[in-house]
């Protein structure tokens, strides 16, 4: 394992060390600090379906993300009970979030639709 750990290490010091363009040290920080912030609106109507939007995307994503290793552990079982319904069950809980997700994109879109007029 140790000698793992120090292959991985390399790899990570290469790329630190000389993939990297700038920094923001390098840039002035107020332009950047002006692009960010200009696309952001001040008022709650603006800032709450981008709020809602990412918070459901990643959820989505991590939603995914467990239907993926819950279908890789159960390829791996191995013919083990356990570990099977282990799969099974996060399999299952991670269909329903899923399902949430999409659930809640059609409810924001209804709520903006009909409460903020957007």
């Amino acid at each position: 394992m140790k000698i793992i750990k120090k292959f991985l290490v390399i790899p990570q010091a290469i790329s630190y060390f000389f993939l990297t363009t700038t920094a923001f040290a390098q840039s002035k920080i107020t332009e950047w600090i002006g692009e960010v912030d200009e696309g952001v609106g001040s008022d709650l109507e603006a800032w709450l379906p981008k709020v809602l939007n990412y918070a459901i995307g990643l959820s989505a994503f991590v939603s995914v993300a467990i239907i993926v290793s819950s279908g890789y552990m159960y390829i791996t079982a191995g013919g083990d009970e356990e570990k099977i319904r282990k799969a099974g069950k996060s399999l299952t809980y991670a269909v329903v979030g899923l399902i949430i997700c999409v659930i809640s994109v059609i409810l924001v879109r209804f709520v903006l639709v009909k409460f903020l007029e957007q």
